[in-house]
């Protein structure tokens, strides 16, 4: 693997910071209309900490590192997916696991990109259905790896029925009524 750049070790640091429980970017649960997100952060709460701790002056410059902490795979936004602009509003972001930093150089192999894409097709099919080229990489996948592809298909449920499991519990420990206090 080759050395990483000098941009994305100073990203990885500051998100790093970021994520410090006690002095980075206050993440909590929110609440949206009646559905409660966890783990989850304010646009507004992300642009007033790189202010505070990076001593930048004008928010515009603040909202610009921000836009490119999300374009480069740092954080998300959670309720605006397809748009990778951070807002200094009540706008809804989380940030990435660092499995998924672009420091993993690595590219998928078949079978990864294949559980991915049977996993897209088994959530919801409106808010994640695949493009016209997913699709046919999906059915050359498909008919390529007919031999495991029964152990594809598992993983992909594994995995979605997992992430649906996790958030289930943070959602319990977040939002519990007999939460200690």
């Amino acid at each position: 693997m080759e050395p990483r750049p000098l941009a994305i070790h100073k990203m990885e640091a500051l998100v790093k910071q970021m994520q410090d429980p006690e002095t980075g970017v206050p993440v909590r649960c929110q609440k949206i209309f009646l559905t409660s997100i966890p783990s989850a952060f304010i646009g507004y709460d992300l642009i007033e900490w790189i202010i505070d701790h990076l001593n930048i002056e004008e928010s515009g410059e603040a909202l610009h590192l921000a836009n490119l902490l999300c374009q480069y795979g740092y954080i998300f936004p959670v309720t605006d997916y397809k748009n990778l602009t951070v807002k200094d509003d009540n706008s809804l972001y989380r940030f990435q696991a660092a499995y998924y930093w672009p420091w993993h150089h690595r590219h998928p192999d078949n079978v990864e990109y294949a559980i991915y894409l049977v996993k897209r097709t088994l959530r919801n099919k409106q808010r994640h259905a695949l493009e016209e080229y997913e699709l046919e990489a999906l059915t050359c996948l498909k008919r390529s790896l007919t031999n495991k592809w029964d152990l594809i298909t598992m993983q992909a449920e594994e995995q979605v029925s997992f992430t649906f499991f996790v958030f289930y519990l943070q959602y319990i420990f977040c939002f519990s009524p007999n939460k200690s206090q």
